[in-house]
């Protein structure tokens, strides 16, 4: 994408004095917590209607989530668990096939940082061709279903790479009550009308009566896009070549005696794939699908059939894919209302977080006037973020050694890979050791780490051969049962709930470069 040269202000001429935020879920409530706390000079209201709910599943996220929230958005850590319960979330296991799991963690398993490096003559990838499930603490961690191990003072210390698992409608709630405490104007109607100009858009007309005016509008309003989508009618690229699902049927059913595991779990199905979600209370279990390949009956039959405890279930309609440009004129499209791809990477939080936090960045660094530059490197930005999602989303499909199906024979056959299918041609000859990668993928929001868990652990042929001598071979087999055996001791996901809740066990979060 090709940056203006030019970097003059337009519209408005004397700097964004008032923000309009169209959306009341978590994009919007988010963004509105972030400007009152990072720019209080701008006045900002939201416009919601609560006639419209929000989707409402339960929701993933990744590691940069604590620190979003509680480092750059300053929320009580106590305060947050106690009204939202949270689950903690140390990664994702993958039942993709193989005879046993294997494991996304946050923390490194095989790329260079990982400490274990340092004892072996090669990378320890390399050892994990046959069995990765114990290829790190966390790792070990997830296989065992327990979240922390006791320090020295006793109480639990949580791995330093962790995210949350939320429920969407607690979460809401919550930013709700932290919105009105700052006073943050909110208005329960919905938009008859969006007056435009040539500035983009000039008000917007309220089903109350009101006429709104604002220098900025952020576009929160989810899959409807009204301002970016509908309004501005930026054009939508759609994904569908690469990500072949479009529908979800969601459900889920009270909590038992269920295991309460510290991982979102994804299982490949007939014609997609299904996520289990864990909270306190519930479990929230969905299948991803392709209407191409199966109807919405047969994935409701099947989803039951290997969800048998599931009570009521609502069939969601998607299309994966982002609107070509994020920001047009004066309209920021954050969260779904921008794009959307499914949620096997947990990334929808991440983006909104991200987007966020380079609005409002932006915003100050430019005195709070908006110049082309501003909307060329958001929307360069966000751009880059879509692309490298869809491809290493894509990465998940397409090298699988999955059963046969229709569906997953046009993944294997048909799917483009874009920008990761160099990282699996070049895996495909070196295996997993991507030092000679570190240039291309240091700006890759997923890094090395993301994909060699991916590829290590659906077992891709590579053509290097690496020899470890015997006694590597017996230190990697000690260090594994190592990890292991500290696992299998460790806190349980209630346990550890708890002492968060009561405010006996701290966790710490690393601010998120660039944050003030």
């Amino acid at each position: 994408m090709k940056l203006n040269n030019e970097s003059k202000p337009s519209h408005p001429s004397n700097g964004v004095q008032e923000i309009v935020i169209l959306g009341g879920g978590s994009a919007g409530l988010l963004a509105a917590i972030a400007i009152g706390k990072h720019l209080p000079n701008i006045r900002v209201v939201v416009v919601r209607s609560k006639r419209l709910g929000v989707i409402g599943v339960g929701e993933g996220t990744i590691a940069t989530i604590g620190r979003f929230l509680h480092d750059y958005l300053e929320l009580d850590v106590v305060d947050f668990h106690q009204q939202v319960h949270p689950s903690i979330k140390l990664g994702i296991q993958f039942k993709w096939g193989s005879e046993t799991p294997y494991h996304y963690t946050f923390s490194p398993q095989f790329s260079a940082t990982n400490p274990a490096q340092n004892k072996f003559s090669g990378r320890v990838g390399y050892l994990c061709q046959s069995d990765a499930t114990y290829a790190s603490l966390a790792a070990s961690f997830l296989a065992h279903g327990n979240v922390a191990t006791l320090g020295r003072d006793g109480k639990p210390t949580l791995p330093a790479q962790f995210s949350y698992h939320l429920e969407n409608k607690r979460f809401v709630d919550y930013l709700e009550r932290q919105t009105d405490q700052m006073g943050i104007e909110k208005i329960d109607a919905i938009v008859d009308q969006v007056e435009m100009d040539e500035g983009g858009v000039r008000s917007l007309s309220l089903d109350n009566g009101q006429n709104l005016k604002a220098d900025l509008y952020l576009d929160c309003s989810g899959f409807r896009s009204e301002l970016l989508g509908k309004a501005l009618a930026e054009p939508f690229v759609s994904f569908k070549d690469a990500l072949l699902c479009d529908r979800a049927v969601v459900g889920g059913w009270t909590r038992t005696d269920e295991p309460y595991n510290p991982f979102t779990t994804a299982e490949a199905m007939e014609a997609g794939w299904s996520w289990q979600i864990e909270h306190d209370e519930i479990i929230n279990r969905g299948y991803v699908y392709s209407s191409d390949f199966i109807s919405d009956d047969a994935a409701e039959s099947e989803f039951r059939r290997k969800n048998p405890c599931v009570v009521d279930t609502r069939t969601i309609r998607f299309e994966s894919g982002a609107y070509r440009r994020s920001w047009v004129k004066n309209v920021v499209a954050l969260g779904n209302a921008s794009g959307f791809v499914e949620p096997l990477e947990a990334t929808a939080i991440a983006f909104i977080s991200s987007g966020i936090d380079q609005l409002v960045a932006l915003l100050r660094t430019g005195a709070e006037h908006i110049h082309d530059i501003h909307r060329d490197l958001f929307n360069e930005q966000q751009e880059m973020n879509w692309i490298q999602t869809r491809d290493f989303l894509a990465l998940h499909y397409q090298p699988n050694q999955l059963g046969k199906s229709s569906f997953w024979d046009a993944c294997r056959n048909d799917i483009p890979l874009g920008t990761a299918q160099e990282i699996l041609d070049y895996y495909q000859i070196a295996g997993p050791d991507f030092h000679a990668l570190q240039t291309r993928l240091k700006g890759d929001i997923f890094g090395a780490e993301g994909y060699l868990s991916m590829l290590v652990g659906q077992k891709v042929p590579y053509r290097q051969k690496v020899e470890f001598s015997e006694s590597e071979k017996d230190r990697w087999k000690n260090l594994r049962l190592k990890w292991a055996t500290v696992a299998n001791r460790g806190i349980t996901m209630h346990d550890y709930l708890a002492g968060l809740r009561s405010g006996e066990v701290q966790i710490t979060t690393r601010r998120l470069p660039g944050m003030k």
